[in-house]
């Protein structure tokens, strides 16, 4: 049997694995290991066992994952995202569905000072969801913005998923954070847009908020300060070229700590949970890194990925089709399985031929974090969804989709104006 046919069978089980509901870890390093082991025998396999788990972990790079991870929960147990809620909530008084808007603007901000889709949707759903109905506006349109603007932290730095990709790919991390903040301020907009069209359609979807006096919207604005230093401080940092990203988390995560603090928001308890959530959180991630490593090597030796660059790049159509057909694949691949476990199945695979194709491997990597974000509604999988179902009670899985789907055809749009032009993604890394 050939190695490229043995890559492809491992593949196989590895898919069928994660479709069984196997942690992805546990499927990756397994097979990874068995796979190398019938290709190269059983001391090289042995040696790489011992060799990977330090080599991995010990990457001064991965070091910014948990400072990041530290930040979110800082911010998450400090209560800045209620804070921050509240401030933006009253600016909105002006217009229709004012609230709504003041979601979309706050998931955004939220997701800046997060990371994390799921956590970031889940924190949304309990603050802005209650408050969305008492105040009239449809449960079905609550649910939808809710699922939709909470995956804004994916794209929005510090994103995990784009720290991981970079290290995935062999990356700058501090352009992929950047490269994300003009993809997620047109998403936000375009969340926007849609819900101005669905409320213009039908008004009776949301009433207008009570107006509030100015001395009470800039009484307000004290709620937004803290967060917004912290996010201010980290962008300007990156992009400046001030400090690194793993300086950046471990400026991030005291900020965020002295903020909260001192703002009187972070209890004993709360400093105690997040710290103890963010060893839990980073060991979870540092094994499913060290497993997606050693598939890696596996994947490496079987030549799966030059084979299918050699495929892909050898295909007599333009580009552009081979994209729309790898973005149709994380879709698909979305649907079933999560999107982080797919980017560290495919990544290797894929990268190669995307490079050979002429396209910008950071471009490429905002790509891939948009489809994991479309990924968090699209079902059955749609892990917003479920987080939704979780977070408020008697929640329905069908109300929630039906509301979600003007805002995935929106995100298809949007993932058609990044593919047709990638300055959009490339601008700001490129003036670093």
């Amino acid at each position: 049997m050939s190695t490229v046919m043995i890559g492809v069978i491992g593949i196989i089980i590895v898919v069928a694995l994660l479709m069984l509901r196997v942690p992805v870890a546990l499927a990756m390093s397994v097979v990874g290991f068995v796979g190398y082991w019938i290709i190269s025998g059983s001391n090289p396999a042995l040696k790489l066992m011992g060799m990977v788990p330090f080599s991995t972990t010990a990457n001064y790079t991965f070091t910014v994952i948990p400072l990041f991870i530290l930040m979110g929960y800082f911010v998450f147990y400090g209560q800045l995202a209620t804070n921050m809620f509240s401030a933006i909530n009253v600016w909105f008084d002006r217009v229709r569905g004012g609230i709504c808007y003041a979601t979309i603007v706050g998931g955004a901000a939220f997701g800046a000072a997060n990371g994390s889709g799921p956590a970031s949707t889940a924190t949304l759903a309990r603050i802005t969801i209650p408050e969305m109905e008492r105040l009239g506006v449809s449960r079905r349109l609550a649910y939808g913005i809710v699922a939709s603007a909470g995956p804004l932290a994916q794209m929005i730095p510090p994103s995990m998923l784009m720290i991981i990709y970079a290290i995935l790919a062999e990356q700058s991390v501090s352009k992929l954070l950047i490269a994300g903040i003009v993809p997620g301020l047109i998403i936000a907009f375009g969340y926007i847009v849609t819900v101005y069209v669905i409320l213009k359609r039908n008004p009776d979807l949301a009433p207008k908020m009570e107006r509030q006096p100015l001395s009470t919207k800039i009484k307000e604005l004290k709620g937004i300060w803290g967060i917004t230093l912290l996010i201010g401080a980290i962008m300007a940092g990156l992009y400046l070229g001030f400090f690194t990203p793993t300086e950046a988390g471990a400026i991030g995560a005291l900020l965020a700590l002295l903020i909260t603090v001192f703002s009187g928001k972070l209890s004993f308890e709360g400093f105690k949970l997040s710290i103890i959530e963010s060893i839990k959180t980073s060991a979870t991630v540092f094994f499913i890194v060290v497993s997606s490593f050693l598939f890696g090597y596996f994947l490496g030796i079987s030549q799966i990925p030059r084979t299918v660059s050699n495929f892909l790049t050898g295909l007599d159509v333009h580009p552009i089709i081979i994209m729309f057909g790898i973005c149709a694949m994380y879709i698909f691949l979305g649907m079933f399985i999560d999107m982080l476990s797919a980017m560290f199945l495919t990544i290797p695979i894929i990268l190669p031929a995307v490079i050979e194709l002429g396209y910008d491997p950071i471009w490429f990597g905002v790509i891939v974090v948009f489809l994991a974000e479309i990924s968090l509604v699209t079902p059955p999988f749609g892990l917003s969804i479920f987080m939704i179902q979780g977070a408020v009670k008697g929640s329905d899985y069908a109300e929630i989709l039906k509301g979600s789907i003007p805002f995935i055809l929106t995100d298809f749009i949007i993932l058609l104006i990044f593919l047709f032009f990638p300055q959009i993604i490339l601008f700001l890394p490129s003036l670093m």
